[in-house]
Order: C-alpha cells, then structure tokens, then sequence
C-alpha cells in the first residue's frame, strides 16, 4: 500500500520506518524542512522503560492548587477559558482514580517493553549512533508521602534489571554528582537497566537511512492545510504543494495532531503540554554525572549524553499547559538554578536553551489506532515518553495496519478508551 506519515518527529520516522519494512511504499509529510524539529529535538533524553507512572494521579490531584499557584511551580495554566482544555481537563480528573491509574501505568510498561527491543533491533541493524546507554536512573523524592507511594508499587525484583529502593545517603552515595544534603530528601528509587540517548541524533540517523530507501517520498517544509475526503474516506491531504494521496494516513503530528482531528470530524483529546530544556557542557574539572536522575518533586530530569566525544548534561522539565512556543526566560532560569542546586554547575553562560510542546493525552497514554474516519490511522498523544515509546508504537502501528497478531494488548491504546 501507499501510505502517508503525517509528521517527521520520533514517532513519524519510526513509524515509517516500520511501514517500510512491511513493504509499503511510504510518503512523509511535515511543516519543517528539515525533520525532528518539534518535541523531539531536545528533550529529557531519558529512555524511562520502568517508571512509566502517568502525570493524572492521586497525588497530582492533592498537588494541583498547590502546583497551579505557585510561579514557580513545574505546572502552568494560562489564564483564560479554553474550551478545549476544559473538556481535556474532566477527562484529566477522572484519569486520577487510583484503578485509572493501574490500567496506565500496566499498558504503558508493555509498551516501553516492546520499544526497547525495538530500539536495540533498529540499533544493530541500521548501525545508529545516538549515544545510546544504559545509565540506569535514579528517581529521587523529597516527599515522604511520595516515596511510601512509590516503594509500594514497585514490583521487580531487585537486582540487575529490578527497581531499587535507596535511602538518601545510598542515593548520594550512587550518584556523587548530587548537590543534596541527605537531609533534603525522603530517598530514591534507581533502576539499573533505564537507558539514556539523543533522540535527536537518533532521529538524524534514520532520516538518513529512509532517505537511501527507494519506496521513501519526502514532502517537507509543507504545512498541511487539512483533509480531502470522498464517499466518508480520506483519501488525501491539502498541503501547500498541492493534494498529497495515499491510500491510507497516519497521524503523528503531535501537539497538532487535535487539530488535524477536529478537521476530519471527531474529537481526539489531545492537549499541548510545554516543556522545556537546557544542554550544558561542564567544566573539564567537573564531576560527572553518571545516572540520569528525576527530581520527582520538581519534575525535572537530568540525563548525560555523548556530544562530540565529550559528555553534555541535559536538563529538562516544566509542564504548561499552553500552546505557545515562545521561550519564557522565567521557566529557563528554573532549570539554571536547577542545574546549580542539584549538580553545583554554573549555569550561568553557555547552555542551550529548548522548549517545545508535547501531545498529551489526560491519562498519559498514547492513541494508537484507526480513527473514526475511514483510512485515517492515529499514532499520537505520548505526552513525555515519546522518545521513551516511540518504536514500541511504530510497530505496533505497523502491525495493525498490516493486520498481524500484536505481543501488546491494542486496546489499551484505543481512541475509544478516552472518549
């Protein structure tokens, strides 16, 4: 079949990659010219397979006036109504019930398990570089609360792929490059198998494999306009180049990919969540971090990651709830003064700074399935595990397309879950 990816981000590569190697003839389509430059661009760098645990929950709940108010909180919210955040927002609440929560975090582990034996499958095979490895990560938590919460859902084995609970001086013991009194925190949960990577980079290398493959059609730097249907089917898209065709479509437009819905007729609730980040390059004489590390408290992650045969430090977080992409220095200077409490780096000069908006859905979990709009498929809404999620989803997407039998349970993934 031909088939169109709308989008070139992580997911959109990887998903046509996927369709590529089943055979299909595949066109990819994106506003940017060049690919991987919304979300995926800079972002935490983490490959959180273990600790998928959802941003909707019960603890979030108790937190949200708390975390709404504060100018310095790691959540934001626009002043003003936005309908579309409203209906996105009751759906959030109900995604905090405690059984809600469990169906999550269930599904989203098949997933990450499903996506890192893809992520090392496409490794070897397309010889990738992207700084892939395993660092392990540290999650420290400076609410008791939290941490009680947290040591009670773990379900691994200790050991060399398992969850470990430490105390504060364990933690700082692992993780030397910590700034913490032990004093500051509750204690830390590290899983020894978690992954770090430049997704970037990543995504640099396979648009240079899929641009050696003959059944690839790039149509880039082109805004999509929206759908041409005909007899209640998608049969096309209006871009600023004219109609693009295909016989079936798959939605990987992030933050956009509402939009795009609303468009075609139906409702996908998917709202833009804006993160930021910051790359840094310590000093020769600094200590270097060796783990990624999530302050759960300020929703900040750290990750190290190979640039130029040197290590940079990745600092990233911050969730408004807005779809400007314009970069607040007030949220830049939280990940600065982050970046001195937490490692001691002086972050005052060169450091690179990044936001950009991911797709989220109110549970967290991504929407991977055909549409209600015949030959529309949906691979969207991963919120902050798309680089985490992003091959396991492309090749589940490619499998239900292709109508195989899956290791993942789909359902879990279907729109019809967050209606």
């Amino acid at each position: 079949m031909k088939i169109c990816v709308l989008g070139a981000g992580v997911i959109g590569l990887t998903t046509a990659w996927c369709l590529t190697e089943a055979g299909h003839d595949v066109i990819i389509v994106d506003r940017h010219a060049s690919t991987a430059k919304d979300a995926s661009a800079a972002n935490g760098g983490q490959l959180s397979y273990a600790f998928v645990a959802p941003l909707a929950s019960p603890a979030t709940l108790k937190k949200l006036p708390s975390l709404l108010l504060s100018p310095d909180s790691p959540m934001r919210i626009r002043a003003g109504l936005d309908p579309a955040l409203i209906s996105w927002g009751a759906r959030f609440l109900l995604a905090c019930r405690p059984a809600a929560v469990r169906e999550t975090i269930a599904a989203q582990l098949a997933l990450a398990a499903l996506s890192r034996s893809e992520l090392a499958r496409l490794t070897q095979s397309l010889m990738l570089s992207f700084g892939l490895r395993t660092a392990g990560k540290l999650v420290v938590f400076r609410s008791r609360n939290e941490f009680d919460v947290a040591r009670r859902a773990i379900t691994t084995k200790a050991g060399e792929d398992g969850q470990q609970v430490l105390t504060p001086a364990e933690c700082l013991a692992l993780e030397p490059a910590l700034r913490l009194d032990a004093h500051e925190f509750a204690g830390g949960i590290f899983t020894a198998s978690e992954q770090v990577g430049d997704c970037a980079a990543f995504c640099a290398g396979l648009t240079f494999r899929l641009r050696q493959q003959r059944n690839v059609e790039w149509v880039l730097g082109t805004e999509v306009a929206g759908p041409v249907r005909s007899g209640g089917r998608l049969v096309a898209v209006d871009t600023g180049k004219g109609h693009v065709q295909a016989d079936h479509f798959v939605l990987c437009m992030g933050a956009a990919s509402g939009a795009f819905a609303k468009a075609c007729g139906f409702y996908l609730p998917i709202y833009p969540l804006k993160g930021y980040s910051i790359t840094l390059s310590p000093a020769p004489a600094a200590r270097l971090l060796r783990h990624s590390v999530t302050d759960m408290e300020r929703k900040l992650v750290l990750a190290p990651l190979a640039r130029d045969g040197r290590t940079a430090i990745r600092v990233a977080g911050i969730a408004d709830l807005e779809s400007d992409t314009t970069i607040d220095a007030g949220r830049v200077e939280v990940l600065r003064r982050a970046s001195t409490e937490l490692l001691g780096i002086d972050a005052a000069g060169d450091i690179e700074p990044w936001c950009g908006l991911r797709p989220m859905t109110p549970d967290s979990r991504p929407i991977i399935g055909w549409s209600p709009l015949d030959g529309l498929f949906i691979n969207s809404g991963h919120g902050m595990l798309g680089w985490t999620l992003a091959c396991g989803s492309a090749r589940l997407t490619a499998d239900l397309i292709g109508c195989k039998p899956s290791v993942t349970a789909t359902g879990a993934f279907a729109l019809r879950r967050a209606a």
